[in-house]
């Protein structure tokens, strides 16, 4: 019986899907796994490394902590351009990003106008000022 070329193509597409696509598979799919079992193992190492560094980054900045006081109204009183913790009332040195205890983002206190802005920005977004910290004072 001969069949017509439509059926002759639908053929063999279909022995084309059940082998060469099931081969293809199967020499992929380790390589698939062993791609994600990699990602996974990045992940944690990356993930330690962080925990390593807070922890390291936290004994010296645990030092360098220092309780600010706190208005009637609670909110926390730290002075222009010097990084602080809205939550624990903590004040840090120039360049810390984070609290080390509860890990909340620091706060700090533009040194132009005032304006509360995140200790990560690069410029306050009230005044523009790069220099958002404090100079250290010179001894």
């Amino acid at each position: 019986m001969l069949e017509s070329p439509p059926m002759e193509a639908i053929r063999d597409f279909i022995e084309w899907i059940s082998t060469d696509t099931i081969n293809a598979t199967a020499t992929l799919a380790p390589y698939g796994l062993l791609g994600l079992a990699g990602l996974y193992v990045l992940w944690l190492l990356i993930g330690y490394l962080r925990v390593s560094q807070l922890s390291i980054r936290e004994e010296s900045m645990a030092r360098e902590t220092l309780a600010l006081p706190r208005a009637d109204d609670g909110r926390v009183e730290a002075p222009r351009g010097v990084p602080y913790c809205p939550v624990d009332g903590l004040q840090y040195p120039a360049g810390a990003r984070f609290c080390t205890r509860c890990e909340a983002d620091l706060v700090v206190a533009c040194a132009n106008c005032g304006t509360s802005i995140q200790a990560a920005d690069e410029s306050c977004y009230h005044c523009g000022t790069r220099a958002t910290m404090a100079l250290p004072a010179l001894h």
